[in-house]
């Protein structure tokens, strides 16, 4: 039988009632199931973190394992629930294990709400080191919401179904891979860049396309973490998994049923101008608003000129209207906006007030609103004097100059060390739903 490993990861603090401990006591339960069905299920020990429970299970994993983590979600809204599994993007055979986990889980617990299966690209940080760094075939499950009440108390008083829609749904995947048998582990794929096709091939590693880390070369493409995962040698030849390319500007699309990686790149982007806060943008507003139909129609009936002023209001200041339109999707919940902050207040930046209230900010029309986010990202991104007179009240108290991209708003604008990376995985997802990206 396979080997299954079962990460218990870190709890909302939102809600005491649910936290690792209940996430641990969940997963006991589907591993008792499993191991009584005679497969070596492997619990990740109990707090560790991320990194190490990644490490934990490298260390162990065979060929033919699997993994899962198991999470709750939280939301501004009360009003979003429902469970779903995370999948590396671009992975077909990853997502249709996916879909299978996710179909027990619901079938077992009805009740709880299916959001479907989705993208570790469409994650707030626009990947899951979960999904990515573990070296076996790996799933996130996002149990529910603990802000929703109604998933809150299904969490809480049904552990016993979901743990048996975990189980049935980890039994399958494993027995599915197991049935597989000896089937070659790498296996070729055609691989076309800018429409032209390459002189090399890549290879498919369980659902994963690998290109050969010349292309980075041959692209200029600089990826920007040294320690990005996803490096394989292999038949004396160093490949790199095609999805982290996305990283770097890459539009990376994979076509299962020809067994082809095509990777387009945007000639126009000067090597690392990807998150530059000043500069020209890419796309349209037609372009934003087919996102936001997507994401979230009700932002666009409440602001319907919303598009019009981002590209706007950045052209006259020279901010790139893509990045600022990105860091408004974030800060808002895609203009579905929260607790703290209301549609009424105009404010697409989560920009403070002044009044020593700890408030946020009002501003008087959308367009001011616009006017004050692109003013702020401004001030942090160069020296330049503002075209318009001076409407965000915090303006003053920025250090011109300190942040020319959104990395370095980091620890800035948001307290978050990641809160850079959350806006450029905003700005790919614009640009991978336009088909640049």
């Amino acid at each position: 039988m396979g080997q299954i490993f079962l990460w218990a990861g870190q709890g909302s603090p939102i809600d005491s009632d649910i936290d690792t401990a209940f996430l641990a006591r969940l997963h006991n339960q589907s591993a008792r199931a499993l191991k009584g069905q005679g497969f070596s299920v492997l619990e990740v020990p109990v707090g560790l973190s991320l990194p190490k429970a990644i490490a934990w299970i490298n260390v162990r994993a065979r060929p033919g394992a699997v993994a899962l983590a198991l999470e709750t979600a939280t939301f501004p809204s009360a009003k979003v629930r429902g469970t779903s599994v995370f999948y590396t993007a671009n992975n077909t055979e990853r997502c249709t294990q996916a879909e299978q986990v996710l179909r027990s889980v619901v079938q077992h617990l009805p009740s709880l709400v299916s959001r479907g299966v989705q993208p570790d690209t469409d994650t707030a940080t626009g990947r899951l080191a979960f999904a990515r760094e573990v070296n076996i075939p790996s799933l996130v499950l996002s149990l529910g919401f603990v802000t929703n009440l109604t998933d809150r108390l299904l969490l809480l008083e049904r552990p016993n179904e979901l743990a048996h829609g975990i189980f049935q749904g980890l039994l399958h995947w494993s027995r599915r891979l197991t049935e597989r048998g000896n089937r070659l582990p790498f296996a070729p794929l055609s691989l076309y860049i800018n429409e032209q096709r390459y002189g090399e091939q890549g290879i498919l590693v369980e659902g994963d396309a690998y290109v050969p880390a010349d292309v980075l070369d041959h692209c200029a493409i600089a990826l920007p973490r040294a320690t990005t995962p996803g490096w394989l040698h292999y038949g004396g030849i160093t490949y790199i998994r095609a999805i982290e390319l996305r990283e770097a500007g890459v539009f990376v699309r994979w076509e299962a049923e020809t067994k082809t990686a095509r990777l387009q790149t945007l000639m126009s982007f000067q090597p690392g101008a990807l998150g530059d806060i000043i500069g020209p943008g890419y796309l349209l507003p037609s372009d934003y608003e087919a996102f936001l139909q997507q994401v979230n129609p009700g932002g666009l009936q409440q602001f319907p000129d919303i598009t019009q002023l981002y590209q706007a209001e950045a052209a006259t200041e020279g901010v790139n209207p893509d990045v600022a339109f990105a860091q408004a999707l974030l800060e808002t919940y895609f203009f579905g906006f929260s607790s703290l902050l209301s549609p009424i207040q105009n404010n697409f930046g989560g920009l403070g007030a002044t009044s020593g209230s700890h408030a946020f900010a009002s501003f008087p029309s959308a367009q001011i609103g616009v006017r004050a986010h692109i003013q702020h990202l401004k001030a942090y991104a160069n020296e330049e004097p503002l075209v318009q007179a001076v409407v965000d009240p915090r303006f003053s108290f920025v250090t011109r100059g300190v942040a020319p991209r959104v990395e370095q708003l980091s620890r800035r604008w948001s307290a978050e060390a990641d809160y850079g990376d959350k806006i450029l995985a905003m700005l790919r997802r614009l640009y991978g739903a336009a088909g640049l990206l």
